[in-house]
């Protein structure tokens, strides 16, 4: 597919999710360096050259990018290190996907459902400043992700409580209230090629309740969601729109939003960056692209394809696919069991494990997406994701010092 034989990618961050952006550029030839200030970081016992930087040391690493003729620069799953990337592209004019706007877009809550009524976009209502509120409500910070920061609300009471408590995760000091939907959920993903958006799927987002007063995380995606005829047909045009509104050129964003019982998308959230629900692996296993490593190309030379695929982007998948997330309760892990097994199933395209044994997942993660400690990417339709679910029910484990199990899910809850 690519050929990044003599090319060079900076990578900012170095965290496990970060490894597999690592892995897929050296996986086509290409010399990676990561940076981040932990001497023992996952990404660095794959890359080629380990930096002990601070990935935001804009300063030190554009030295570094000049002194050894770095091609790319790229980050991935987390919005934090998005201004590094983007003021790092500005220094050396090397390729940059995403601009101020941009990731204003998808990190400011509000700006976020401005510019989605501007285009004709429904949103969740929501409530001013003393605006008598219909309960349940969700309240949460404009500004932050991973779902950190995010209550449900069934009273006033409960409400002023935890309004405290969402204002210490926003560095704004601002907040949005809006309804709590009940709807099923689904995630849009895009790929932007030379400013053409192409909808790469549509797919339902299974989120599952987990703790009382926290937000439902999800337990999987299904690909392609029953949704999607009406996506294309609604709402893919009112999202070209914005798209071009946002000058977007190239890169790869999700939506998440919900799907009312007519099908109808109500967009709550996007993330202009590579996601951890890795639906690549996805992408490549059912049509025959990766949207990772068209990102790393657009990093490395400029552009996002080698040859035109826009017949392969193609949202109405040939079999349902899956993604399994499993969640687990917070708790030190001693052991992980049936890795092994899992990943030599037929229909398994790639299993993520979030931790390592001796790892803790902390009280306070309750109702956040650090919870996700496996996740599991599927084909095969019903059938084959059927045998992945025997097999995880039987195999799969990850334990505590006492052998209590800490997973929550081995499939799918719908």
């Amino acid at each position: 597919m690519f050929n990044w034989q003599g090319k060079r990618l900076l990578i900012l961050g170095a965290t496990k999710l970060i490894a597999e952006i690592a892995a897929e550029a050296k996986r086509w030839g290409a010399f990676v360096a990561v940076a981040d200030y932990f001497e023992d970081s996952p990404a660095k016992k794959i890359a080629d050259e380990a930096l002990l930087v601070d990935a935001t040391d804009v300063d030190t690493l554009t030295t570094y990018i000049r002194e050894n003729h770095i091609d790319g620069v790229l980050t991935g799953f987390a919005d934090s290190l998005l201004p590094a990337y983007m003021e790092l592209c500005r220094r050396t004019g090397l390729p940059c996907y995403l601009d101020d706007t941009q990731l204003r877009f998808t990190t400011d809550k509000a700006f976020f459902k401005e510019l989605c009524r501007k285009c004709g976009i429904p949103v969740i209502r929501e409530y001013a400043d003393g605006e008598k509120m219909n309960f349940p409500v969700l309240i949460k910070p404009v500004d932050n992700s991973g779902a950190r920061g995010i209550y449900i609300c069934h009273d006033e009471e409960e409400f002023a409580r935890c309004r405290k408590l969402a204002l210490g995760f926003s560095k704004s000091g601002q907040l949005l209230v809006e309804d709590y939907l009940n709807y099923n959920e689904a995630t849009a993903f895009y790929i932007f090629i030379d400013g053409k958006a192409h909808l790469a799927a549509l797919a339902d987002r299974h989120v599952t309740p987990v703790k009382e007063g926290v937000i439902r995380l999800p337990s999987g995606y299904t690909y392609p969601s029953p949704g999607t005829e009406k996506f294309v047909a609604q709402s893919h045009g009112k999202f070209e729109k914005l798209f071009r509104e946002l000058n977007i050129r190239n890169g790869i964003m999700f939506l998440q939003g919900f799907l009312t019982d007519d099908m109808d998308f109500i967009p709550y959230e996007s993330g202009f960056r590579v996601t951890g629900s890795l639906e690549f692996r996805i992408f490549e296993a059912e049509c025959r692209f990766n949207s990772l490593a068209m990102l790393i190309n657009f990093a490395l030379t400029g552009s996002m394809v080698t040859e035109d695929i826009s017949e392969k982007i193609n949202p109405f998948f040939p079999e349902e696919a899956y993604n399994i997330s499993c969640l687990m309760k917070p708790g030190k892990i001693a052991k992980i069991e049936g890795a092994e097994e899992l990943a030599a199933l037929e229909n398994v395209k790639d299993c993520f494990y979030s931790y390592d044994a001796g790892d803790e997942l902390p009280q306070e993660n309750w109702g956040r997406l650090a919870q996700i400690a496996l996740r599991v990417q599927v084909t095969g339709g019903k059938e084959g994701y059927r045998k992945v679910v025997e097999t995880m029910k039987k195999s799969t484990r990850i334990l505590d010092p006492d052998g209590n199990e800490l997973l929550i899910n081995k499939e799918i809850v719908r």
